[in-house]
């Protein structure tokens, strides 16, 4: 942990005088970075000003991304094929492990796991680490991905229509998981542990060529938070439930069932990425041809 700490001091001192002045605008999700990063104290004494905007999910993230208002941002692996398969100039620069999807369904539903999705609606993203975990867990039960039929709607809106009746199941990811199960008394029928995915900081070419080095500075600060949020998850959920105004069991359900430790090899993160695009691939939702690589700058791993 000390030479991380060096590196980290090593690497504000190198920091320009232009840098200094600079800005870098980083989008969120809800609860993704920006809390673990507050609690972690990784926000402090900023050598330059960070600007963050808060999204419900990676779409219009992404869309900002590609569009150059944002430098950076935090997304799926799943997200992230469907952006780069239509042509976003994006790129992972820090990967951590995230175990927090799930599908949920009503208590009394009689859905116990995979086998039973078949013939159910399902509300989730599209394109999102639900849809993936769901395409995922029919293969595993051999089942194919047009014997469920999925509804696309937003995180919010999926588990209002859970409770509704309007769908028979929900694919989604913390802290809606939690916030379900702990205030609806849903059941996770399918637990996003048994499908690890990649959970990202993004970064747009434009940004990666013109601010490198915030960009660095950001993805250190960001590491250090993830391993701090894993060692101390007690201390993680009280700052995170301030934060997102959540209950403190929800909170804690959120830090423990993501985990989100961060991914130093650059293999696991090919491998991970390479499965989700393989997924969307095989069920025609993205062209065939798409590389893990072209969506990865491997030289900001290869300095870790």
């Amino acid at each position: 942990m000390k030479i991380r700490y060096l590196s980290l001091s090593l690497m504000l001192a190198l920091l320009s005088t232009s840098a200094l002045s600079a800005e870098l605008i980083v989008g969120d999700q809800k609860g993704n970075a920006r809390a673990v990063m507050e609690a972690a104290g990784q926000l402090e004494n900023l050598p330059y000003k960070l600007s963050w905007y808060e999204f419900p999910n990676a779409a219009p993230l992404l869309e900002s991304l590609n569009s150059n208002h944002l430098d950076a941002g935090l997304v799926g692996d799943g997200p992230l094929s469907f952006a780069a398969a239509a042509g976003a100039e994006i790129k992972a620069i820090q990967a951590s492990q995230y175990l927090g999807n799930a599908i949920i369904v009503k208590k009394r539903s009689g859905i116990k796991n995979a086998a039973d999705l078949k013939g159910k609606k399902i509300a989730t993203v599209k394109g999102s680490s639900g849809q993936n975990l769901v395409l995922n867990a029919l293969k595993q039960a051999n089942l194919p991905a047009d014997s469920v039929s999925f509804i696309f709607t937003t995180p919010a809106e999926a588990t209002l229509a859970l409770d509704s009746g309007a769908v028979d199941a929900v694919a989604s990811w913390e802290p809606y998981v939690s916030f379900a199960v702990a205030q609806s008394g849903d059941q996770i029928a399918v637990d996003g542990r048994a499908f690890p995915v990649s959970n990202y900081l993004v970064a747009t070419d434009t940004a990666i060529a013109d601010k490198r080095d915030l960009l660095q500075d950001f993805r250190q600060r960001l590491v250090l938070a993830r391993e701090w949020g894993v060692a101390h998850p007690e201390q993680y959920a009280a700052g995170i439930a301030k934060v997102l105004r959540l209950p403190e069991n929800v909170a804690l359900s959120k830090v423990q069932r993501e985990n989100n430790a961060p991914i130093s090899d650059i293999a696991t993160v090919r491998s991970q990425q390479q499965n989700a695009i393989d997924t969307f691939t095989r069920t025609g939702l993205i062209k065939p041809g798409l590389k893990a690589d072209q969506l990865i700058d491997a030289s900001f791993f290869a300095q870790q």
